[in-house]
């Protein structure tokens, strides 16, 4: 009996929380790309994840509304998560400063 239940019980957890693990991909995905299209200091493989959650919970909540251009859901949500990772890797990249501290030299060739 418990072996029905288990898988039944993942099932449920999981849709309770998809749009959490959505959010979570995306949000990988989109701060890898800002990671790869903005020149200046990277950030750890942590801190890159939670640039791009954040970035994809500001993304959704005020750029998504502005990309109707985009007619596709997801690509409209990369989008708007990548663009809002974007700017909050400026802003940070901002605060931090960048003397000499740049460990993204690959990006020069």
């Amino acid at each position: 009996m418990l072996l029905f239940s288990l898988p039944d019980f993942i099932i449920t957890e999981f849709q309770a929380h998809k749009a959490a693990i959505i959010l979570i991909v995306i949000g990988m995905i989109a701060g890898l790309l800002s990671q790869l299209i903005l020149p200046g200091r990277g950030f750890g493989i942590l801190a890159t994840i939670g640039i791009g959650v954040t970035g994809a919970w500001l993304g959704s909540h005020f750029i998504a509304r502005y990309l109707t251009f985009i007619e596709d859901e997801l690509f409209r949500t990369i989008a708007a998560a990548t663009v809002g990772a974007m700017v909050l890797s400026v802003v940070i990249n901002l605060i931090r400063g960048g003397e000499d501290k740049d460990l993204t030299h690959w990006r020069d060739r």
